[in-house]
Protein backbone atom coordinates (compact mmCIF):
# COMPACT_ATOMS: atom_id res chain seq x y z
CA UNK A 1 0.00 0.00 0.00
CA UNK A 2 1.54 3.40 -1.36
CA UNK A 3 2.59 5.70 1.58
CA UNK A 4 0.32 8.40 0.48
CA UNK A 5 -2.54 6.42 0.43
CA UNK A 6 -2.03 5.21 4.16
CA UNK A 7 -2.06 8.47 4.92
CA UNK A 8 -5.31 9.53 3.38
CA UNK A 9 -6.67 6.54 5.21
CA UNK A 10 -5.60 7.70 8.81
CA UNK A 11 -6.53 11.16 7.93
CA UNK A 12 -10.17 9.89 6.54
CA UNK A 13 -10.60 8.03 9.91
CA UNK A 14 -9.57 10.88 11.93
CA UNK A 15 -12.46 12.69 10.54
CA UNK A 16 -14.91 10.01 11.17
CA UNK A 17 -14.00 9.67 14.53
CA UNK A 18 -14.31 13.33 15.37
CA UNK A 19 -17.21 13.56 13.88
CA UNK A 20 -18.80 10.66 15.44
CA UNK A 21 -17.73 11.79 19.08
CA UNK A 22 -19.38 15.25 17.94
CA UNK A 23 -22.25 13.30 17.21
CA UNK A 24 -22.27 11.88 20.65
CA UNK A 25 -21.73 15.37 22.15
CA UNK A 26 -25.25 16.87 20.15
CA UNK A 27 -27.59 16.37 23.17
CA UNK A 28 -25.59 18.41 25.38
CA UNK A 29 -24.97 21.39 22.46
CA UNK A 30 -26.49 24.04 24.21
CA UNK A 31 -24.09 23.26 27.11
CA UNK A 32 -21.12 23.64 24.73
CA UNK A 33 -22.09 26.43 22.90
CA UNK A 34 -22.54 28.37 25.95
CA UNK A 35 -19.29 26.97 26.99
CA UNK A 36 -17.48 28.65 23.76
CA UNK A 37 -19.56 31.60 23.91
CA UNK A 38 -18.67 32.55 27.72
CA UNK A 39 -14.88 31.40 26.56
CA UNK A 40 -14.95 34.33 23.96
CA UNK A 41 -16.71 36.45 26.35
CA UNK A 42 -13.83 36.29 28.53
CA UNK A 43 -10.83 36.45 26.45
CA UNK A 44 -12.02 39.33 24.67
CA UNK A 45 -12.68 41.11 27.89
CA UNK A 46 -8.54 40.37 29.18
CA UNK A 47 -7.70 41.62 25.88
CA UNK A 48 -9.71 44.93 25.96
CA UNK A 49 -8.78 44.97 29.40
CA UNK A 50 -4.65 44.77 28.60
CA UNK A 51 -5.38 47.44 25.80
CA UNK A 52 -7.82 50.03 27.39
CA UNK A 53 -5.15 49.61 30.50
CA UNK A 54 -2.07 50.46 28.30
CA UNK A 55 -3.46 53.35 26.72
CA UNK A 56 -5.22 54.72 29.73
CA UNK A 57 -1.84 55.22 31.51
CA UNK A 58 0.00 56.58 28.52
CA UNK A 59 -2.57 59.21 28.00
CA UNK A 60 -3.22 60.57 31.99
CA UNK A 61 1.06 60.28 32.02
CA UNK A 62 0.84 62.49 28.56
CA UNK A 63 -1.90 65.00 29.85
CA UNK A 64 0.31 65.38 32.67
CA UNK A 65 3.31 65.95 31.23
CA UNK A 66 1.63 68.75 29.28
CA UNK A 67 -0.68 69.94 32.16
CA UNK A 68 -4.10 69.32 30.15
CA UNK A 69 -7.24 67.74 31.63
CA UNK A 70 -8.69 64.97 29.86
CA UNK A 71 -11.80 62.31 30.27
CA UNK A 72 -11.01 59.58 32.19
CA UNK A 73 -13.97 58.54 33.47
CA UNK A 74 -15.33 56.97 30.65
CA UNK A 75 -12.22 54.62 30.07
CA UNK A 76 -11.83 53.86 33.91
CA UNK A 77 -15.12 52.69 33.75
CA UNK A 78 -14.45 50.55 30.47
CA UNK A 79 -11.95 49.06 31.99
CA UNK A 80 -13.91 48.61 35.25
CA UNK A 81 -16.45 46.66 33.08
CA UNK A 82 -13.95 44.59 31.50
CA UNK A 83 -12.16 43.85 34.94
CA UNK A 84 -15.76 42.66 36.41
CA UNK A 85 -16.24 40.83 32.98
CA UNK A 86 -13.04 38.58 32.59
CA UNK A 87 -13.44 37.84 36.73
CA UNK A 88 -16.95 36.75 36.16
CA UNK A 89 -16.71 35.60 32.78
CA UNK A 90 -13.64 33.02 34.52
CA UNK A 91 -16.19 31.49 36.86
CA UNK A 92 -18.81 31.33 34.45
CA UNK A 93 -16.28 29.72 32.15
CA UNK A 94 -15.25 26.73 34.94
CA UNK A 95 -18.47 26.21 35.93
CA UNK A 96 -20.71 26.16 32.72
CA UNK A 97 -17.55 24.37 30.68
CA UNK A 98 -16.72 21.59 33.35
CA UNK A 99 -20.50 21.51 34.03
CA UNK A 100 -21.17 20.29 30.26
CA UNK A 101 -17.84 17.79 30.66
CA UNK A 102 -19.43 16.41 33.21
CA UNK A 103 -22.38 15.81 31.66
CA UNK A 104 -20.97 14.47 28.53
CA UNK A 105 -18.68 12.05 30.38
CA UNK A 106 -21.90 10.58 32.22
CA UNK A 107 -23.77 10.33 28.93
CA UNK A 108 -20.49 8.42 27.23
CA UNK A 109 -20.82 5.86 29.93
CA UNK A 110 -24.32 5.04 29.74
CA UNK A 111 -23.87 4.85 25.71
CA UNK A 112 -20.91 2.73 26.23
CA UNK A 113 -22.87 0.46 28.89
CA UNK A 114 -25.23 0.50 26.90
CA UNK A 115 -23.76 -1.26 24.19
CA UNK A 116 -21.22 -3.03 26.21
CA UNK A 117 -24.20 -4.98 28.03
CA UNK A 118 -25.76 -7.23 24.95
CA UNK A 119 -22.05 -8.74 24.54
CA UNK A 120 -21.45 -10.01 27.58
CA UNK A 121 -20.77 -12.20 28.08
CA UNK A 122 -20.19 -14.53 24.89
CA UNK A 123 -18.74 -10.96 22.63
CA UNK A 124 -16.57 -10.26 25.39
CA UNK A 125 -15.21 -13.43 25.78
CA UNK A 126 -11.76 -12.70 24.29
CA UNK A 127 -11.37 -9.28 26.51
CA UNK A 128 -9.89 -8.35 29.19
CA UNK A 129 -11.86 -7.96 32.27
CA UNK A 130 -9.14 -5.27 33.11
CA UNK A 131 -9.04 -3.76 29.76
CA UNK A 132 -13.12 -3.24 30.13
CA UNK A 133 -12.48 -1.69 33.18
CA UNK A 134 -9.88 0.61 31.55
CA UNK A 135 -12.27 1.21 28.66
CA UNK A 136 -14.99 2.22 30.56
CA UNK A 137 -13.33 4.23 32.81
CA UNK A 138 -10.35 5.82 32.38
CA UNK A 139 -10.84 6.00 28.00
CA UNK A 140 -13.66 7.62 28.80
CA UNK A 141 -12.45 10.41 30.92
CA UNK A 142 -9.90 11.11 28.07
CA UNK A 143 -12.74 12.06 26.07
CA UNK A 144 -13.89 14.84 28.53
CA UNK A 145 -10.52 16.72 27.40
CA UNK A 146 -11.33 16.16 23.94
CA UNK A 147 -14.47 19.18 24.77
CA UNK A 148 -12.21 21.06 27.57
CA UNK A 149 -8.77 21.24 26.22
CA UNK A 150 -9.42 20.59 22.23
CA UNK A 151 -12.57 21.54 21.03
CA UNK A 152 -13.44 25.00 23.33
CA UNK A 153 -9.72 26.41 22.54
CA UNK A 154 -9.92 25.23 18.92
CA UNK A 155 -13.11 27.01 18.37
CA UNK A 156 -12.19 30.03 20.66
CA UNK A 157 -8.95 30.61 18.91
CA UNK A 158 -10.68 30.49 14.91
CA UNK A 159 -13.54 33.00 16.44
CA UNK A 160 -11.17 35.54 18.13
CA UNK A 161 -7.87 35.70 15.82
CA UNK A 162 -9.47 36.76 12.75
CA UNK A 163 -11.24 39.26 15.25
CA UNK A 164 -7.80 40.43 16.31
CA UNK A 165 -6.17 40.48 13.11
CA UNK A 166 -9.28 43.14 11.85
CA UNK A 167 -8.51 45.24 14.93
CA UNK A 168 -4.82 45.43 14.20
CA UNK A 169 -5.17 46.27 9.88
CA UNK A 170 -7.47 49.61 11.36
CA UNK A 171 -4.02 51.11 12.60
CA UNK A 172 -1.28 49.04 9.92
CA UNK A 173 -1.77 46.82 7.57
CA UNK A 174 1.31 45.83 7.32
CA UNK A 175 1.26 45.41 11.23
CA UNK A 176 -2.17 42.96 10.34
CA UNK A 177 -0.26 40.80 7.68
CA UNK A 178 2.25 40.50 9.98
CA UNK A 179 -0.10 39.51 13.40
CA UNK A 180 -1.36 36.95 10.87
CA UNK A 181 1.49 35.58 9.66
CA UNK A 182 2.33 35.05 13.27
CA UNK A 183 -0.76 33.92 14.93
CA UNK A 184 -0.48 31.44 11.46
CA UNK A 185 2.42 29.90 12.91
CA UNK A 186 1.95 29.61 16.56
CA UNK A 187 -1.70 28.75 15.71
CA UNK A 188 -1.64 26.27 13.54
CA UNK A 189 2.07 25.08 12.04
CA UNK A 190 2.97 25.07 15.17
CA UNK A 191 0.46 23.22 16.69
CA UNK A 192 0.92 20.70 13.39
CA UNK A 193 4.86 19.77 13.89
CA UNK A 194 3.57 19.44 17.61
CA UNK A 195 1.35 16.99 16.57
CA UNK A 196 4.17 15.17 13.95
CA UNK A 197 6.71 14.46 16.28
CA UNK A 198 3.99 13.68 19.57
CA UNK A 199 1.86 12.01 17.75
CA UNK A 200 3.53 8.18 18.08
CA UNK A 201 4.49 9.48 22.14
CA UNK A 202 0.55 10.21 22.88
CA UNK A 203 -1.22 7.14 21.38
CA UNK A 204 1.54 4.80 22.83
CA UNK A 205 0.96 7.13 26.54
CA UNK A 206 -3.14 6.05 25.81
CA UNK A 207 -2.02 2.31 25.69
CA UNK A 208 0.53 2.16 27.99
CA UNK A 209 -1.52 3.60 30.74
CA UNK A 210 -4.42 1.20 29.53
CA UNK A 211 -2.16 -1.70 29.84
CA UNK A 212 -0.82 -0.33 33.22
CA UNK A 213 -4.17 -0.22 34.49
CA UNK A 214 -4.80 -3.56 33.20
CA UNK A 215 -2.28 -5.34 34.57
CA UNK A 216 -2.61 -3.95 38.10
CA UNK A 217 -6.53 -4.89 38.12
CA UNK A 218 -6.27 -8.41 37.45
CA UNK A 219 -2.64 -8.70 39.52
CA UNK A 220 -4.34 -7.09 42.34
CA UNK A 221 -7.40 -10.30 42.12
CA UNK A 222 -4.77 -12.77 41.61
CA UNK A 223 -2.64 -11.58 44.18
CA UNK A 224 -2.95 -14.25 46.93
CA UNK A 225 -2.03 -17.18 44.17
CA UNK A 226 1.17 -14.79 42.91
CA UNK A 227 2.10 -14.42 47.04
CA UNK A 228 1.19 -18.74 47.38
CA UNK A 229 3.93 -19.53 43.70
CA UNK A 230 5.89 -16.92 44.18
CA UNK A 231 5.36 -14.69 41.19
CA UNK A 232 4.84 -11.25 42.86
CA UNK A 233 8.29 -10.29 41.91
CA UNK A 234 8.01 -11.26 38.46
CA UNK A 235 4.45 -8.99 38.35
CA UNK A 236 6.21 -6.12 40.11
CA UNK A 237 9.18 -5.92 37.54
CA UNK A 238 6.90 -6.26 34.73
CA UNK A 239 5.18 -3.12 36.13
CA UNK A 240 8.00 -1.03 36.63
CA UNK A 241 9.06 -1.86 33.28
CA UNK A 242 5.71 -0.21 32.29
CA UNK A 243 5.97 2.61 34.57
CA UNK A 244 9.40 3.67 33.03
CA UNK A 245 8.12 3.10 29.39
CA UNK A 246 5.31 4.86 30.77
CA UNK A 247 7.61 8.12 32.63
CA UNK A 248 9.55 8.23 29.04
CA UNK A 249 6.51 8.94 27.19
CA UNK A 250 4.95 11.57 29.35
CA UNK A 251 8.86 13.11 29.50
CA UNK A 252 8.75 13.13 25.57
CA UNK A 253 5.54 15.15 25.41
CA UNK A 254 6.46 17.54 28.37
CA UNK A 255 9.61 18.17 26.16
CA UNK A 256 7.48 19.14 23.21
CA UNK A 257 4.71 21.09 25.29
CA UNK A 258 7.60 23.33 27.02
CA UNK A 259 9.27 23.51 23.90
CA UNK A 260 5.61 24.92 22.11
CA UNK A 261 5.20 27.46 25.16
CA UNK A 262 8.57 28.77 24.62
CA UNK A 263 7.83 29.31 20.56
CA UNK A 264 4.43 30.76 21.65
CA UNK A 265 6.32 33.06 24.08
CA UNK A 266 8.97 33.90 21.19
CA UNK A 267 6.05 34.88 18.98
CA UNK A 268 4.79 37.02 21.54
CA UNK A 269 8.03 38.95 21.73
CA UNK A 270 7.97 39.19 18.01
CA UNK A 271 4.81 40.25 18.02
CA UNK A 272 5.46 43.17 20.34
CA UNK A 273 8.79 44.20 18.14
CA UNK A 274 6.23 43.96 14.98
CA UNK A 275 4.43 46.81 16.81
CA UNK A 276 7.60 48.62 17.45
CA UNK A 277 8.31 48.81 13.88
CA UNK A 278 4.85 49.72 12.43
CA UNK A 279 3.26 52.25 15.11
CA UNK A 280 6.62 54.08 15.49
CA UNK A 281 6.81 55.24 12.41
CA UNK A 282 3.17 56.23 12.20
CA UNK A 283 3.51 58.50 15.24
CA UNK A 284 6.35 60.04 14.52
CA UNK A 285 4.73 61.02 11.20
CA UNK A 286 1.68 62.16 13.58
CA UNK A 287 -0.67 59.61 12.23
CA UNK A 288 -1.30 57.90 15.50
CA UNK A 289 -1.26 59.43 19.37
CA UNK A 290 1.58 58.43 21.32
CA UNK A 291 -0.69 56.56 23.75
CA UNK A 292 -1.90 53.66 20.67
CA UNK A 293 1.78 52.20 20.84
CA UNK A 294 1.16 50.77 24.51
CA UNK A 295 -2.10 50.08 23.43
CA UNK A 296 -1.26 47.88 20.64
CA UNK A 297 1.87 46.54 22.27
CA UNK A 298 -0.43 44.93 25.18
CA UNK A 299 -2.72 43.76 22.95
CA UNK A 300 -1.01 41.66 21.05
CA UNK A 301 0.52 40.27 23.75
CA UNK A 302 -2.52 39.43 25.78
CA UNK A 303 -3.68 38.49 22.00
CA UNK A 304 -1.91 35.13 22.27
CA UNK A 305 -3.83 33.88 25.18
CA UNK A 306 -6.13 32.51 22.27
CA UNK A 307 -3.38 30.21 21.02
CA UNK A 308 -1.33 29.03 24.05
CA UNK A 309 -4.21 26.23 24.57
CA UNK A 310 -3.56 24.79 21.24
CA UNK A 311 -0.36 22.73 21.58
CA UNK A 312 -2.16 20.65 24.45
CA UNK A 313 -5.15 20.72 22.64
CA UNK A 314 -3.40 18.73 19.71
CA UNK A 315 -2.23 16.08 22.20
CA UNK A 316 -5.60 16.17 23.96
CA UNK A 317 -7.05 15.44 20.07
CA UNK A 318 -4.55 12.51 19.78
CA UNK A 319 -5.03 10.39 23.04
CA UNK A 320 -8.99 11.11 22.53
CA UNK A 321 -8.84 9.46 18.78
CA UNK A 322 -6.74 7.02 20.44
CA UNK A 323 -9.47 6.70 23.60
CA UNK A 324 -12.93 7.13 21.41
CA UNK A 325 -10.99 4.23 19.15
CA UNK A 326 -11.00 1.83 22.05
CA UNK A 327 -14.39 2.45 22.75
CA UNK A 328 -15.38 2.01 19.15
CA UNK A 329 -13.82 -1.01 18.75
CA UNK A 330 -15.88 -2.75 21.83
CA UNK A 331 -18.84 -0.68 20.95
CA UNK A 332 -19.23 -1.35 17.03
CA UNK A 333 -19.09 -5.38 18.38
CA UNK A 334 -22.18 -6.97 16.74
CA UNK A 335 -23.59 -9.13 19.87
CA UNK A 336 -23.83 -12.75 18.59
CA UNK A 337 -27.38 -13.38 20.30
CA UNK A 338 -29.49 -11.09 18.47
CA UNK A 339 -32.77 -10.63 19.89
CA UNK A 340 -35.93 -10.66 17.59
CA UNK A 341 -37.96 -7.89 16.85
CA UNK A 342 -41.50 -10.12 17.92
CA UNK A 343 -39.59 -10.94 21.26
CA UNK A 344 -42.10 -12.31 23.74
CA UNK A 345 -42.20 -10.11 26.66
CA UNK A 346 -42.42 -12.49 30.09
CA UNK A 347 -43.57 -11.56 33.52
CA UNK A 348 -40.69 -10.42 35.98
CA UNK A 349 -41.66 -13.17 38.09
CA UNK A 350 -42.79 -16.19 36.04
CA UNK A 351 -44.13 -19.29 37.54
CA UNK A 352 -42.25 -22.90 37.09
CA UNK A 353 -41.93 -23.73 33.49
CA UNK A 354 -41.60 -27.26 31.72
CA UNK A 355 -37.85 -27.03 30.03
CA UNK A 356 -37.06 -29.07 27.31
CA UNK A 357 -34.30 -29.17 25.27
CA UNK A 358 -34.67 -30.74 21.84
CA UNK A 359 -31.43 -32.17 20.05
CA UNK A 360 -29.69 -28.85 21.29
CA UNK A 361 -26.22 -28.31 19.79
CA UNK A 362 -23.54 -25.35 20.89
CA UNK A 363 -20.25 -24.71 19.36
CA UNK A 364 -18.02 -21.85 20.59
CA UNK A 365 -16.41 -19.23 17.68
CA UNK A 366 -13.32 -21.04 16.02
CA UNK A 367 -13.98 -24.27 17.46
CA UNK A 368 -14.28 -27.31 15.51
CA UNK A 369 -16.10 -29.47 18.07
CA UNK A 370 -19.13 -28.26 19.85
CA UNK A 371 -19.11 -28.15 23.13
CA UNK A 372 -22.45 -30.52 22.95
CA UNK A 373 -24.21 -31.83 20.86
CA UNK A 374 -27.57 -33.38 20.01
CA UNK A 375 -28.48 -32.91 23.53
CA UNK A 376 -32.44 -33.50 24.90
CA UNK A 377 -33.77 -34.03 28.05
CA UNK A 378 -36.64 -32.89 29.96
CA UNK A 379 -37.47 -31.29 32.91
CA UNK A 380 -40.94 -31.32 34.46
CA UNK A 381 -41.92 -28.18 36.65
CA UNK A 382 -40.70 -28.28 40.05
CA UNK A 383 -38.42 -31.34 39.38
CA UNK A 384 -34.72 -31.89 39.92
CA UNK A 385 -31.78 -33.48 37.52
CA UNK A 386 -28.57 -34.05 37.37
CA UNK A 387 -26.23 -33.49 34.43
CA UNK A 388 -23.12 -35.42 34.94
CA UNK A 389 -20.22 -35.58 32.74
CA UNK A 390 -16.43 -35.48 32.55
CA UNK A 391 -14.63 -32.33 32.21
CA UNK A 392 -15.34 -30.76 28.75
CA UNK A 393 -18.42 -32.23 28.33
CA UNK A 394 -20.29 -29.18 28.03
CA UNK A 395 -21.98 -29.37 31.66
CA UNK A 396 -21.32 -25.42 32.17
CA UNK A 397 -21.90 -24.38 28.65
CA UNK A 398 -25.52 -25.88 29.02
CA UNK A 399 -25.98 -22.58 31.25
CA UNK A 400 -24.47 -20.08 28.35
CA UNK A 401 -26.83 -22.00 26.13
CA UNK A 402 -30.21 -21.85 28.36
CA UNK A 403 -29.40 -18.31 29.57
CA UNK A 404 -29.56 -17.30 26.38
CA UNK A 405 -26.02 -15.87 26.43
CA UNK A 406 -24.36 -18.00 24.03
CA UNK A 407 -26.43 -18.96 20.47
CA UNK A 408 -27.82 -22.69 19.97
CA UNK A 409 -26.48 -24.11 16.52
CA UNK A 410 -29.09 -26.58 16.61
CA UNK A 411 -32.24 -27.60 18.14
CA UNK A 412 -34.35 -25.39 20.02
CA UNK A 413 -35.11 -24.68 24.25
CA UNK A 414 -38.63 -24.90 25.20
CA UNK A 415 -40.15 -23.28 28.39
CA UNK A 416 -43.27 -24.30 28.32
CA UNK A 417 -43.57 -25.13 24.63
CA UNK A 418 -42.53 -21.31 23.58
CA UNK A 419 -39.16 -21.05 21.67
CA UNK A 420 -36.55 -19.55 24.57
CA UNK A 421 -35.07 -17.38 21.51
CA UNK A 422 -38.89 -15.81 21.02
CA UNK A 423 -38.07 -13.99 24.52
CA UNK A 424 -35.78 -10.60 25.09
CA UNK A 425 -32.84 -11.23 27.74
CA UNK A 426 -33.79 -10.16 30.44
CA UNK A 427 -37.44 -11.98 30.67
CA UNK A 428 -35.31 -14.78 29.81
CA UNK A 429 -33.13 -14.89 32.32
CA UNK A 430 -36.04 -14.69 34.92
CA UNK A 431 -36.46 -17.95 34.61
CA UNK A 432 -33.04 -19.06 35.83
CA UNK A 433 -30.94 -18.61 39.37
CA UNK A 434 -27.24 -19.52 38.27
CA UNK A 435 -24.26 -20.59 40.91
CA UNK A 436 -22.07 -20.69 38.98
CA UNK A 437 -19.30 -22.72 39.22
CA UNK A 438 -16.45 -19.70 39.84
CA UNK A 439 -18.65 -17.06 40.99
CA UNK A 440 -17.69 -13.22 41.34
CA UNK A 441 -18.27 -11.57 44.62
CA UNK A 442 -18.49 -7.55 44.67
CA UNK A 443 -17.00 -5.67 46.83
CA UNK A 444 -19.57 -5.06 49.22
CA UNK A 445 -21.61 -6.21 52.17
CA UNK A 446 -23.01 -9.68 52.82
CA UNK A 447 -26.01 -8.50 52.31
CA UNK A 448 -25.17 -6.33 49.21
CA UNK A 449 -23.74 -9.05 47.38
CA UNK A 450 -27.15 -11.50 48.26
CA UNK A 451 -29.68 -8.59 47.42
CA UNK A 452 -28.39 -8.43 43.72
CA UNK A 453 -30.23 -11.54 42.98
CA UNK A 454 -33.34 -9.91 44.49
CA UNK A 455 -33.29 -6.61 45.89
CA UNK A 456 -37.10 -7.27 47.74
CA UNK A 457 -35.72 -9.81 49.99
CA UNK A 458 -36.37 -9.17 53.49
CA UNK A 459 -33.65 -9.64 56.34
CA UNK A 460 -36.10 -13.26 57.20
CA UNK A 461 -35.32 -14.24 53.60
CA UNK A 462 -31.65 -13.71 53.58
CA UNK A 463 -30.78 -15.09 56.99
CA UNK A 464 -32.93 -18.10 55.23
CA UNK A 465 -30.37 -19.30 52.77
CA UNK A 466 -27.85 -18.41 54.31
CA UNK A 467 -28.76 -21.53 56.84
CA UNK A 468 -29.34 -23.39 53.95
CA UNK A 469 -25.89 -22.94 52.85
CA UNK A 470 -24.57 -23.36 56.35
CA UNK A 471 -22.95 -19.69 56.48
CA UNK A 472 -25.10 -18.74 59.64
CA UNK A 473 -22.21 -19.57 62.15
CA UNK A 474 -19.97 -17.41 59.80
CA UNK A 475 -22.50 -14.39 59.88
CA UNK A 476 -23.35 -14.31 63.39
CA UNK A 477 -19.15 -14.23 64.33
CA UNK A 478 -18.55 -11.14 61.91
CA UNK A 479 -18.58 -7.81 63.32
CA UNK A 480 -21.59 -6.86 61.57
CA UNK A 481 -23.42 -9.20 60.50
CA UNK A 482 -25.13 -9.08 57.12
CA UNK A 483 -23.90 -5.69 57.23
CA UNK A 484 -19.51 -6.14 57.35
CA UNK A 485 -17.82 -5.81 53.80
CA UNK A 486 -16.79 -8.88 51.95
CA UNK A 487 -13.99 -7.18 50.42
CA UNK A 488 -12.41 -6.99 46.54
CA UNK A 489 -13.71 -10.14 44.87
CA UNK A 490 -14.70 -12.10 48.42
CA UNK A 491 -11.14 -11.62 49.85
CA UNK A 492 -12.03 -11.75 53.47
CA UNK A 493 -13.64 -14.83 52.63
CA UNK A 494 -11.99 -18.31 52.18
CA UNK A 495 -12.76 -20.09 48.69
CA UNK A 496 -15.65 -22.55 50.36
CA UNK A 497 -17.05 -19.33 52.05
CA UNK A 498 -17.58 -17.69 48.12
CA UNK A 499 -18.88 -20.59 47.05
CA UNK A 500 -21.64 -20.64 49.65
CA UNK A 501 -22.28 -17.29 49.60
CA UNK A 502 -23.09 -17.74 45.66
CA UNK A 503 -24.94 -20.51 46.56
CA UNK A 504 -27.17 -18.46 48.88
CA UNK A 505 -27.37 -15.65 46.05
CA UNK A 506 -28.90 -18.00 43.68
CA UNK A 507 -31.06 -19.30 46.52
CA UNK A 508 -32.66 -15.76 47.38
CA UNK A 509 -33.74 -15.44 43.80
CA UNK A 510 -36.96 -15.74 43.05
CA UNK A 511 -36.73 -17.51 39.47
CA UNK A 512 -37.99 -20.65 39.02
CA UNK A 513 -35.18 -23.20 37.50
CA UNK A 514 -32.23 -23.01 39.88
CA UNK A 515 -29.18 -23.75 38.65
CA UNK A 516 -26.34 -25.53 40.70
CA UNK A 517 -22.95 -25.54 38.36
CA UNK A 518 -20.50 -27.70 40.55
CA UNK A 519 -21.76 -26.09 44.22
CA UNK A 520 -19.29 -28.84 45.89
CA UNK A 521 -15.97 -27.31 44.88
CA UNK A 522 -14.41 -26.44 47.71
CA UNK A 523 -16.05 -27.60 50.66
CA UNK A 524 -15.41 -31.02 51.95
CA UNK A 525 -17.96 -33.99 50.76
CA UNK A 526 -20.25 -34.33 54.33
CA UNK A 527 -20.83 -29.99 53.97
CA UNK A 528 -21.45 -30.84 50.02
CA UNK A 529 -23.92 -33.48 50.80
CA UNK A 530 -25.43 -31.36 54.28
CA UNK A 531 -26.08 -27.86 51.56
CA UNK A 532 -27.47 -30.25 48.77
CA UNK A 533 -30.08 -32.07 50.77
CA UNK A 534 -31.12 -28.05 52.66
CA UNK A 535 -31.60 -27.02 48.84
CA UNK A 536 -33.69 -29.67 47.71
CA UNK A 537 -35.74 -29.94 50.82
CA UNK A 538 -36.28 -26.33 51.00
CA UNK A 539 -36.43 -25.07 47.98
CA UNK A 540 -39.99 -27.07 46.64
CA UNK A 541 -41.40 -26.02 43.71
CA UNK A 542 -38.76 -25.04 42.53
CA UNK A 543 -36.76 -27.06 39.52
CA UNK A 544 -33.76 -27.83 39.81
CA UNK A 545 -30.82 -28.49 37.78
CA UNK A 546 -27.46 -29.79 39.36
CA UNK A 547 -24.24 -29.68 36.99
CA UNK A 548 -21.49 -32.13 38.64
CA UNK A 549 -18.57 -34.50 38.45
CA UNK A 550 -19.10 -35.64 41.65
CA UNK A 551 -21.46 -38.32 43.38
CA UNK A 552 -22.59 -36.30 46.21
CA UNK A 553 -26.63 -35.11 46.02
CA UNK A 554 -27.30 -38.05 42.95
CA UNK A 555 -29.41 -39.53 45.06
CA UNK A 556 -31.37 -36.50 45.90
CA UNK A 557 -32.92 -35.94 42.00
CA UNK A 558 -35.23 -37.63 40.20
CA UNK A 559 -33.23 -37.84 36.88
CA UNK A 560 -29.41 -37.96 36.29
CA UNK A 561 -28.49 -37.30 32.57
CA UNK A 562 -24.92 -38.50 31.80
CA UNK A 563 -22.72 -35.88 28.46
CA UNK A 564 -20.32 -37.30 27.39
CA UNK A 565 -16.70 -36.06 25.71
CA UNK A 566 -16.62 -36.11 22.13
Amino acid sequence: MPLWYRACLTRRRTVIDILRLLRLMRPWAGWILLGVFVSVLTLLANVTLMAMSGWFIASMALAGLAGVSMNYFTPAAVIRAMAITRTVGRYVERLVTHEATLRLVAHLRRWFYDRLEPLAPSGLQSERSGDLFSRIGADISVLENFYLRTLVPSLVALITLPLFVLFNARYSPVLAFGMACLYGMSGLILPLALRYFGKTASQQLVLQQAHIRTDLVEGLQGMREMLVYGRDCDFRHALQEQSQDLSNSQKHLANLQAASQSTITLAANCAIFLVLLTIVPQIEAGLLSGPSLPMLGLFVLASFEAILPLPLAVQSLIAAQMAARRLFAIADKPPLVVETSDALEQLASPSCPKLQLDAVTLRYPEQEKPAFSNLSLTLLAGKSVAIVGPSGSGKSSMINALTGFWPIEKGQILLDGVPHNQMTGEPLRAYFAVAPQHPHIFNSTVRGNLLLANESASDEDLYRVCAHVELSDLIASMPKGLDTFVGEAGETLSGGQIKRLALARALVSPAPILILDEPGEGLDPRMERRILENIVMGEKGRSIILITHRKAGLNLVQAVHTLSAE
